[in-house]
């Protein structure tokens, strides 16, 4: 048989699988699926030889659609193999289905008394080789995705019908993904007792009153794969912490021993500190600024700027245009800049007048301590705590920031390591790291004085903070305005000039808080800065002709890889075609969901 005639017997077994078949005729049905199996295999083999591109690429969408064909239809066998009473079959049965000479005419031999396998799972793992957990987790699986077995055999629909509809019917949704979210979803909900002939209904809600099952199926909807993947693992991790007690472990740091020549720290860290530490590290990470190329380097300053020199000089020539038309914050910008801009990298609080008043600091905004220790000071008289004050020792007791008595050795550890991260020492020629702490407060909060519980903030990490934090770093901080239209497009005017300053990089993160293009989790300390207008085709240096692109994106936009609209006065991103057919302009929603 010629490739052709192969092709053209499936296409018409294809068309006769459409129809129903008589019930004797399943037998060969089994004997179709075995040679089918073996097909598959031989023309997998087959493409796999071919060099072409395009064939690997449809070779893969292909196998990717069997595995989760498969995934669905593993649970389906479970139901099916529970429903039939599959583990009951004799031995002579299952004997005669492992060598192939199977009498399927005759009805099959089940044990009436006590049989070779206790239940459905027991049977699936052994007549599988699979191991028993994983054999109990695929029936489990069934019964949430697929059916709900009674008492009396039948089988029901699952608690949580809207997700198993989609585990099911939406090709689109990685099954592993839903499967996951039920799976937590029905932790939260008392144990069912379908089998006792009481089959129950969710009753799991969020804070909002709503079914949580509606929540998921809600973020499940996201078109874009990372977004979902994140909103939907976010969103049942909150669940699951609000649903049970966790021991919050003590800051600090902590000696944990020595393995051979090496000592072992565990370090914890909380409020604010977080922030820092992750800004720390970002930072390091960061190739592209001194102390990340720094700390690429050997200790020496001569090594050190040797390595400056030459990562500057050999350069990618596609990346250089993409520095040459944007503001890209790293060390070849700031060579080929004034030092006035240099200054201001390097100086990440220095204040600008569009967002920062000479005006004093508003009472509310004042540390009340601060001033009562500086009248005490001029009075020597006068100590400066009474007897139960010098016994605690709390510098702050409406905030809770604790004194020396109250800090833990391990907690002065972390203290002097944060301490030793931000100093420079006066004869240190190598670049090191300032951790930066940006925070941002709605305005109602920040001016709601009679409810402070009320005054939280986010970093630009993404990391909530309580108000005793927030207080803390409001009156040791700076506080730069930055106020949003209708559409959410900070209300300032740009200036005429090549780069954007501090205070327009500032406005637009509030606005974007991240790369704008969807799914994209790059840190801070890897944005950059794009003219929507670019700046050779005319366009000016501006809040509302800015936008916030990672690295790599930034170039996919110059290459015109990816698309960037103005709609709304907001850029949006388009995909390409092949990511997204109907070409329907986005935002990234995780920068939203983690404002």
């Amino acid at each position: 048989m010629s490739i052709h005639q192969l092709a053209s017997t499936l296409a018409a077994l294809r068309a006769s699988l459409a129809g129903n078949f008589p019930r004797g005729a399943t037998v060969v049905l089994l004997e179709i699926m075995a040679a089918c199996l073996t097909l598959l295999l031989s023309l997998s083999q087959q493409l796999r030889a071919s060099t072409d591109p395009r064939i690997a690429a449809a070779h893969a969408q292909l196998i990717e659609s069997l595995f989760r064909y498969t995934l669905r239809e593993q649970l389906h066998c479970a139901i099916q193999l529970e429903s039939t009473g599959a583990h009951l079959l004799t031995d002579d049965d299952l004997r005669a289905l492992r060598t192939g000479i199977t009498d399927f005419s005759r009805p099959a031999q089940q044990h009436t008394g006590r049989a070779h396998y206790l239940n459905t799972a027991d049977f699936t793992a052994n007549w599988l080789k699979l191991n028993p957990h994983e054999a109990l987790t695929r029936v489990a699986d069934a019964h949430l995705l697929i059916a709900r077995r009674t008492m009396d055999g039948t089988t029901i629909a699952p608690r949580l019908a809207k997700l198993a509809d989609l585990f099911l019917r939406d090709d689109e949704l990685d099954p592993r993904l839903v499967a996951r979210a039920v799976r937590t979803l029905d932790s939260f909900e008392p144990t069912d007792r379908c089998f006792q002939g009481e089959p129950m209904a969710p009753t799991a809600r969020h804070e909002d009153g709503q079914l949580l099952e509606d929540h998921a199926v809600t973020l499940l909807a996201e078109p874009d794969r990372a977004t979902r993947e994140t909103l939907v693992n976010k969103f049942l991790s909150a669940e699951r912490t609000a649903r049970k007690s966790t021991k919050v472990p003590d800051c600090g740091l902590f000696w944990q021993g020595e393995v051979g020549e090496r000592d072992i720290y565990k370090l914890v860290v909380g409020g604010s500190q977080r922030e820092e530490l992750r800004s720390h590290t970002a930072q390091s990470d960061n190739p592209r600024t001194d102390a990340g190329k720094s700390a690429r380097t050997a200790s020496s300053a001569d090594s050190s700027a040797d390595s400056s020199a030459d990562s500057s000089a050999g350069t990618n020539p596609h990346a250089d245009h993409a520095r040459s038309t944007e503001n890209t914050d790293n060390a070849n910008t700031a060579q080929n800049n004034a030092a006035a801009d240099t200054s201001k990298e390097d100086s990440p609080h220095d204040t600008d007048e569009l967002f920062s008043s000479n005006e004093p600091m508003p009472p509310w905004a004042q540390d009340p301590h601060k001033q009562s220790h500086q009248e005490a000071s001029h009075d020597s008289d006068q100590p400066l705590f009474d007897d139960e004050e010098q016994a605690h020792k709390v510098v702050n007791p409406h905030l809770g920031i604790p004194g020396d008595a109250h800090v833990s050795v391990p907690q002065r550890r972390l203290n002097a390591l944060i301490a030793a991260l931000k100093n420079t020492a006066a004869g240190n020629t190598n670049k090191t790291v300032t951790p930066k702490v940006v925070i941002h407060i709605n305005l109602e909060s920040l001016t709601d004085l009679k409810n402070p519980d009320r005054l939280t903030s986010i970093t630009e990490h993404g990391l909530k903070l309580g108000p005793a934090d927030t207080s803390q770093l409001v009156c040791q901080g700076e506080i730069f305005r930055v106020i949003f239209g209708p559409n959410s497009q900070p209300l300032d005017v740009g200036r005429s000039q090549r780069f954007f300053t501090e205070a327009m990089k500032r406005a637009i993160f509030a606005r974007d808080r991240g790369c704008i293009v969807p799914g994209c989790t790059a840190p801070v300390e890897m944005l950059e800065y794009h003219h929507n207008d670019w700046w050779e085709n005319g366009g000016g240096t501006s809040v509302h002709n800015g936008s916030c692109l990672c690295r790599a994106h930034h170039h996919a936009v110059h290459a015109g890889l990816l698309k960037l609209v103005i709609v709304n006065s907001l850029a949006h991103i388009v995909l390409p075609k092949h990511l997204d057919p109907q070409q329907t302009p986005q935002r990234n929603r995780l920068n939203l969901v983690a404002s």
